[in-house]
């Protein structure tokens, strides 16, 4: 017979689907989001501007809304105790405010135009919608940190369908503004454009709070009951400094990510054939991210399952691991081994056939990114656990190392596909970080001083 202790280190390959696979189809809704957006755009008058606009609008944003994008999963590691709860949302709570504020210092004065003329070379009309989007989006931080806060507990509670629920309830409003967007006369197509992004994710936020409150009624409640549930667990009393160097590296983390793309582009357009490098990598790279971008946040599964790395339900994790990560590439070599992946290149995405022929090369290389992304993020949940973040950006920090100098032999050699350099690149800096917070995982661990038992 099992004792309570066996039956609390039991867990099956099933229980971890029904966790992680809403989280993973969420990656699918939020592409499918993206493309309708540039459908709801191309409605517009002057498409080709809106478009233009609204991507560069939405990227400025994205750059200052950086510090609040690691939101979720700081209250998923910290808020392990209803008496740290009121401590670590005060402190998001704050930097939240600033980012928000900044943003709209920014963008109710001449610092906006500034960007966007001098840094981004916008002009004529394309900066003047621009200007006017993000005055809308300066709000959209706290908008998507309502979200976060809500789907991070969806996350703690183990209801994660309820994230994809909202996801797809996002997808239906934004298929319904966009069959209405040319109808709007009343309302400039700049807010309209800023509109459709803000109003998207406002519907997310809304679902998820309603969702939240139907299934786990209190969230301060439902943390005394998962309290009694595990009383053999000592929570660790917070103060402001564990927070922020638990925080800070993911921000930097957060930095980093953002600059590896750019630092791609500006590899293949040094190649000898760079609009053709830079085309073929982009149109590959899309395909790809359906099938590895879902495993971005599998450091979920190790955060909320796993007390450390020793802990008895590593194998169960570690299988469920290998098995999607797995299954996640043999679909990618399907598509790219086959005929299959030049029929979606060719007839869906409307690439031309020599794009589509070089985009298959990339795509075979990208098969082997499943496995590895989702271990490094297997290390990212362990070593969020023990609360030693710095190691995460110090991981990422070799990631960047290892792209740049890859990129640049890569660019040396000369490949006759130059799209490879940029895919060898991704799996070189993936690899690096992987190794890195392997061997870092591996070390005793270690509890800081400051963090202290209640």
């Amino acid at each position: 017979m099992l004792t309570i202790d066996d039956q609390r280190h039991r867990l099956s390959q099933r229980e971890l689907s029904l966790f992680f696979l809403p989280l993973a189809m969420t990656s699918f809704v939020i592409i499918i989001t993206h493309s309708l957006f540039n459908a709801g755009l191309a409605r517009l008058p002057s498409p080709e501007i809106m478009i233009a606009a609204f991507a560069v609008a939405k990227s400025l944003m994205h750059i200052f809304q950086s510090p609040t994008m690691m939101f979720r999963q700081t209250i998923t590691s910290l808020v392990d105790h209803r008496r740290n709860f009121r401590r670590t949302i005060i402190f998001l709570l704050s930097i939240l405010i600033g980012v928000v504020l900044l943003l709209i210092l920014i963008s109710y004065t001449g610092i906006s135009r500034y960007l966007f003329e001098h840094v981004m070379g916008l002009r004529g009309q394309t900066l003047d919608e621009a200007v006017r989007m993000l005055r809308v989006l300066a709000i959209f931080p706290a908008l998507v940190s309502i979200r976060d806060f809500y789907a991070a507990f969806s996350i703690k509670f183990r209801t994660t369908p309820l994230i994809t629920l909202a996801s797809v309830i996002r997808i239906i409003y934004v298929f319904i503004f966009i069959n209405l967007i040319d109808r709007i006369t009343y309302i400039a197509p700049a807010y309209l454009a800023a509109l459709m992004f803000l109003g998207a994710v406002t519907t997310e936020a809304i679902a998820m709070a309603i969702g939240t409150r139907i299934l786990n009624k209190s969230i301060t409640r439902s943390l005394d009951t998962l309290d009694r549930e595990n009383p053999d667990i000592i929570p660790t009393k917070l103060t402001y400094i564990n927070i922020v160097m638990f925080f800070m590296p993911l921000i930097a983390t957060t930095l980093i990510h953002t600059t590896l793309i750019p630092i791609v582009n500006a590899g293949l357009a040094r190649t000898h054939q760079p609009d053709l490098a830079l085309s073929v990598f982009s149109v590959a790279w899309n395909l790809g991210a359906i099938f590895h971008s879902p495993f971005g946040a599998f450091h979920q599964v190790t955060l909320n399952y796993m007390d450390d790395a020793n802990d008895p339900r590593r194998k169960s994790v570690i299988r469920f691991a290998l098995i999607t990560s797995l299954a996640s590439s043999a679909m990618l070599a399907i598509v790219a081994f086959t005929n299959i992946g030049y029929f979606i290149l060719r007839q869906w995405i409307g690439a031309s056939h020599e794009i589509s022929v070089l985009s298959a090369t990339v795509l075979k290389l990208m098969t082997i990114l499943p496995p590895l992304i989702v271990a490094r993020e297997y290390y990212w949940g362990i070593l969020m656990k023990k609360r030693t973040t710095r190691f995460i950006w110090i991981g990422k920090a070799v990631n960047l190392t290892t792209l740049i100098s890859t990129i640049t032999i890569m660019t040396l050699i000369g490949p006759a596909n130059a799209a490879i350099v940029g895919v060898i690149g991704m799996i070189a800096c993936e690899l690096a970080e992987f190794l890195y917070l392997f061997f870092v995982s591996k070390r005793p661990p270690k509890i800081p001083v400051s963090f202290t038992s209640m």
